[in-house]
Formats: structure tokens, C-alpha cells, sequence
């Protein structure tokens, strides 16, 4: 831990413009250690927007620490030789690391395709959904949260019931757009159970009731009315459904595709060395 220390402050602070030998005027100069300066004018952007006391306070804190890594800097040089750690090749590698690093970030920036097709998550979702097993059951829920001053209920009620056609569902997009709190009617939403328990005026009785008739209840509350339907149900153990692992498949797709486009661009740019003859190994 201590040569990693010692590592990290070499690299840190001898890549600091701040570290310097003197120049300009004395008046910008804020600190000294030794032979070193460090000036009011490398850290302006520090001190930008304050004034008078409060960037005094700012430029005199940095300054001290500064101090403080410099001297500890030095102390280390004094008692651990550089040739007996390795530092600098140990710098060199680490320069090289944050390079490449930088370069990776750059190149997944500018090359990276992040859009993913419903299919692809399908695909996905057929190799890895048994790697997913449920915790506990889940619900499939449509329900539609009514304000307490929601007018024409017996309107509402059949259309939410038993809609004829596709102008009582209209109906009901409008009603529910206009008088509801929340609602979720086209495809459902799928609650963990203690969820459900949690946030629908709904027990346990009524999760048994409601999975077997399939079919909307009203539930009062003071908070209004509530109509509530299961339209599923997946039990402990099995595979989870795709909208609860959508955002790890997600990021499982981007991570495979960063690997794959790293490689590729890594391989071309060995490919092309070998071509151009600008590197060779000796080793037979």
C-alpha cells in the first residue's frame, strides 16, 4: 500500500502545472516549498464567482494543501530511492494504463451503438431468464385510480366492466385521462407482491380473488375509487418476466458489444502493424 501511495503521489503531482519553477510576478506567487511555486493565476477558476474574504479562504486552503503533498513528496524521495521501487517504470505503466483507458472511453463515445431492438432483448431474454428466478410471485396489474369527484360512475363503470367496441375503450382513454390520479389499462404493469400489498388497498384475500376471476374490482378508499384487475400471475421461483430484467439485459448487450468493438478496433491496429512492418517480435 505505501509504494502505491508514494506512486499515486509522484504521478499526481509531478503531471501538475502547478508545480513550477518561478515565474511571473511575486505578487501572484500564493506558496513556496523550496525552489517550487505555486501562483494565484494557475488556480483562478478555483476562485471564480467568490469574492473577498470567501476567495481568500479558498486560495489559502489549496495553498496549504499543496504544501503539505509537496513536503510529503519530498520526504518520501529522501527515504525511498526511486531504483529501489521501481518508481518510475511503475509511473510509466500507470501513464500508459490511463491512456489506454482514456482512449477506450473515447472510442466507446464516438463508435458505441447503444440502440437495442425489442427482438434482440427477446433473443436475450430466452438464453438468461432462468438465471433470473423470482424472489417472490408477481402480478400482472391494470387498475385505474379515480379522483373522489370523478362524475358519471355508472359510465365509467361499464366502460371499464365490459366495453362494447373500440369507441366505449376511447371513452374510457378520455375519462381516465381526465379525472384519473393513475391509471394503467393497455398492457398491465408488473408488481412484486409485496408491492401490490403495499400500494393498492388490497390483502392477500383479494390477490386470490382477483387472479382467478381475471375481471375488475372496485375498491373505495378515501382517497377515491379504485378498479383493479390481475391479468397474471408468476410464482416464486420461476422466470422472472423480461420487464423485470430489462435494464440488466440491457447492460449486459452494451458491455458485450464494448468488448467486441475494443477487440475489433485493438486487433485492426495490430493488423495494421504487422502490415506496415512498424513493429516486430524477436523472440523465435
Amino acid at each position: 500500500m505505501k509504494n502505491i501511495f508514494i506512486l499515486f503521489l509522484i504521478a499526481t503531482l509531478s503531471s501538475c502545472s502547478f508545480f513550477k519553477n518561478k515565474k511571473n510576478t511575486d505578487a501572484d506567487v500564493i506558496a513556496r516549498v523550496n525552489d517550487e511555486y505555486l501562483y494565484a493565476s494557475d488556480i483562478q477558476s478555483l476562485t471564480k464567482g467568490l469574492k473577498g474574504k470567501d476567495s481568500l479562504d479558498v486560495l489559502k486552503n489549496y495553498a496549504e494543501n499543496w504544501a503539505r503533498k509537496k513536503l510529503l513528496l519530498q520526504k518520501a524521495i529522501e527515504n525511498i530511492p526511486e531504483d529501489d521501487l521501481g518508481i518510475t517504470k511503475k509511473v510509466e505503466d500507470y501513464r500508459e494504463t490511463l491512456l489506454l483507458y482514456e482512449y477506450e472511453k473515447a472510442l466507446i463515445n464516438q463508435k458505441l451503438d447503444t440502440a437495442i431492438k425489442q427482438q434482440e432483448l427477446d433473443a436475450w431474454y430466452e438464453k438468461l431468464k432462468t438465471d433470473f428466478p423470482l424472489e417472490q410471485d408477481v402480478y400482472l396489474l391494470f387498475f385505474i385510480k379515480l379522483k373522489p369527484d370523478a362524475p358519471n360512475l355508472v359510465d365509467a363503470r361499464k366502460w371499464i366492466a365490459k366495453p362494447k367496441d373500440e369507441e366505449d375503450l376511447r371513452k374510457l382513454e378520455g375519462y381516465c385521462k381526465e379525472y384519473a390520479t393513475s391509471y394503467v389499462t393497455d398492457n398491465g404493469m408488473w408488481y412484486e407482491e409485496v408491492n401490490v400489498l403495499k400500494n393498492f388497498p388490497v390483502g392477500q384475500s383479494d390477490l386470490s380473488l382477483l387472479s382467478s376471476a381475471k375481471s375488475f374490482r372496485e375498491y373505495k378508499t378515501d382517497e377515491g375509487s379504485w378498479f383493479i384487475k390481475i391479468g397474471d400471475v408468476i410464482k416464486k421461483g420461476e422466470p422472472a418476466p423480461i420487464e423485470f430484467i430489462r435494464e440488466q439485459m440491457v447492460k449486459a448487450i452494451i458491455e458485450k458489444r464494448r468488448i467486441k468493438l475494443v477487440e475489433r478496433v485493438y486487433d485492426k491496429i495490430f493488423q495494421d502493424g504487422l502490415k506496415s512492418k512498424s513493429f516486430e517480435v524477436l523472440v523465435k
